[in-house]
C-alpha cells in the first residue's frame, strides 16, 4: 500500500507548481478544479496577512512545508528562524536547494521527518500548517496537539460537512489513490483539540483556520 511519504514524494514538485504559479498552462482540467478547492495561494495571502505581523523576531515552524514557499514568504517578516518539516525527502532536498541558491540557508532549517514519530516538536513560537491537519487521523492529530500544548498555532481547516466542494474533493483523493485525507466536523475538533489551548475557529476571506492566537480573535 502506499505511504503518504511515497505519495508526496512522487507529487510534490507538480503539485507545488500547479497550486502556486498561475502561468503553468501544462494542467490538466481535473487539476484546475482541484486547485480550486484548494485554494493554497489564498491560504498563504491570508496567513501572511495575519501572522505576519506577530512573527518579527520569533521563531516560526512550519508542518508539511512542502518546497519551502511558505517558509520563504515568511522571511519577509522577518522572522528569527523558518523551520519546515516535511515526510517528503523530495520537498525536504528542493527546499534546502532554494534556500541555499536564495542564500536563505541561514535563517531556515528544513528537516525530513513524520511529524507522528516524534516524541516533542523543535522549538518555536509559533507554528503554521497549511493544508497539513487534511493528512492527520484523529489519533495523529490528538498526538500533534498533545506535543503543541497551549503554543500558538495556526492551521487552515477544512470543515467536514455536505457541499459541492468536498464531495468534488472526496473523488479527487479517491481518483489520486491518496492513502489518507481526512475531514473533521467542529465537533469532532472540539473532541480532539485539548479546551486548555483555547482554540477557535477563525473565518477570513471566506477561508477558515484552526488557531488560539489571542491577537487574531474577532470582536
Amino acid at each position: 500500500m502506499k505511504t503518504q511519504k511515497d505519495y508526496w514524494n512522487k507529487k510534490i514538485v507538480d503539485w507545488t507548481k500547479i497550486s502556486y504559479d498561475k502561468k503553468e498552462k501544462n494542467v490538466p482540467l481535473a487539476e484546475k478544479i482541484a486547485t480550486h478547492f484548494r485554494a493554497i495561494s489564498k491560504r498563504m495571502d491570508v496567513t501572511l496577512k495575519l501572522l505576519g505581523p506577530l512573527v518579527n523576531n520569533k521563531t516560526v515552524l512550519n508542518l508539511g512545508c512542502g518546497l519551502g514557499n511558505e517558509c520563504f514568504a515568511i522571511l519577509g517578516f522577518n522572522p528569527k528562524k523558518v523551520i519546515g518539516i516535511d515526510i517528503s525527502s523530495v520537498a525536504i532536498e528542493e527546499a534546502q536547494e532554494r534556500a541555499k541558491k536564495r542564500k536563505l540557508d541561514k535563517k531556515t532549517e528544513f528537516i525530513e521527518v513524520d511529524i507522528s514519530q516524534l516524541k516533542t516538536l523543535p522549538e518555536f513560537d509559533y507554528v503554521i500548517g497549511l493544508g497539513f491537519i487534511d493528512y492527520l487521523t484523529k489519533d495523529e492529530l490528538q498526538g500533534l496537539f498533545e506535543k503543541i500544548g497551549n503554543r500558538p498555532y495556526f492551521f487552515s481547516y477544512f470543515e467536514k460537512k455536505f457541499s459541492l466542494l468536498n464531495l468534488m474533493h472526496a473523488l479527487y483523493v479517491r481518483w489520486q489513490k491518496c492513502p489518507g485525507a481526512y475531514k473533521y466536523s467542529r465537533a469532532e475538533i472540539e473532541s480532539i483539540v485539548p479546551s486548555s489551548s483555547q482554540n477557535y475557529i477563525l473565518e477570513e476571506d471566506s477561508l477558515l483556520f484552526l488557531t488560539n492566537i489571542d491577537a487574531l480573535r474577532k470582536n
